[in-house]
């Protein structure tokens, strides 16, 4: 079993020195979620957020960062660490930009990044930066058609609409780079299992996870799909080893400890120091390291 952390809505600068302690003690990998900007208004609500009294996923400017400024940052400063987007929004990027980010990161982190992707659901956001919200999943799927070809060093065009351009390549050789796929709605359990390389689950109780990941797992096997295949989960509650048997049991293969979690009877103005003792705690309650 892997365990993991995620950091999303911690301060930037706190994030490398918890992801260097978490390399140190043992921790398998770090998730990093991004938005790219704060709305002063909007009325879009995250599809699990709906009724929490407070709804960390709207995180405040002075916890956003740009995603691949971090995912470098952190690669640079660990040895074993595994670096996962969850998720990067990819229908707001053009892909060759991100193909060409997503390739270097693999390169600094020699083998340890994973592309984690997903559409989108605030609205404000995407209309912002100028893309109507309404075509993101034709860029998402648009977008998810031409990035493997990238990868492999091929020379690729494409016809459009979104992103129309003529023949290039960014890689001369092919470079992996695992997709690890997020959602619960039927297309997006379907995409995860039929183009992916994992898929990435909610913060939700274990029985509601198991059973999205059951989903998938029914998918891949009516497809005949038998590649690698990796299936991860946000954890519910205080992670102990006893607390997330059943997500064990079911076979997942990668546990995460969400900040929500990751704060524990703290608040989210924890210091630096603060997070790294509580690192520290998770460490030895799931016997990470022994």
């Amino acid at each position: 079993m892997k365990f993991g952390i995620a950091t999303y809505g911690f301060r930037p600068a706190d994030i490398v020195p918890l992801a260097r302690h978490a390399d140190d003690l043992g921790f398998d990998g770090i998730w990093l979620g991004e938005h790219i900007l704060e709305p002063k208004e909007f009325e879009s609500v995250h599809p699990h957020d709906e009724g929490k009294k407070f709804v960390p996923v709207h995180t405040i400017a002075r916890k956003m960062y740009d995603m691949w400024t971090m995912v470098g940052g952190i690669l640079g400063a660990t040895r074993r660490l595994h670096v996962t987007t969850g998720i990067y929004l990819v229908s707001l990027r053009h892909p060759v930009a991100t193909a060409r980010a997503a390739i270097t990161a693999q390169q600094i982190g020699n083998g340890r990044f994973s592309l984690g992707m997903g559409a989108g659901w605030w609205k404000e956001e995407s209309e912002s930066l100028g893309y109507p919200f309404e075509d993101r999943m034709k860029r998402y799927n648009e977008a998810l058609r031409v990035l493997p070809r990238l990868f492999d060093g091929e020379w690729v065009e494409n016809a459009g609409p979104a992103f129309p351009f003529k023949a290039l390549r960014v890689t001369e050789e092919p470079v992996r780079i695992p997709l690890v796929f997020g959602g619960t709605a039927p297309k997006a359990l379907e995409r995860a299992a039929k183009v992916g390389d994992g898929w990435y689950g909610p913060m939700v109780k274990p029985e509601e996870a198991i059973g999205l990941m059951q989903q998938v797992r029914k998918l891949r096997s009516d497809m005949s799909l038998t590649t690698p295949y990796t299936y991860q989960a946000r954890v519910w509650g205080e992670p102990t080893l006893e607390g997330l048997q059943p997500y064990i049991d079911a076979g997942f293969d990668t546990l995460v400890v969400p900040s929500e979690t990751f704060q524990g009877e703290l608040d989210w103005g924890m210091t630096l120091d603060q997070k790294l003792r509580r690192l520290e705690q998770i460490a030895r309650n799931l016997r990470i390291g022994r």
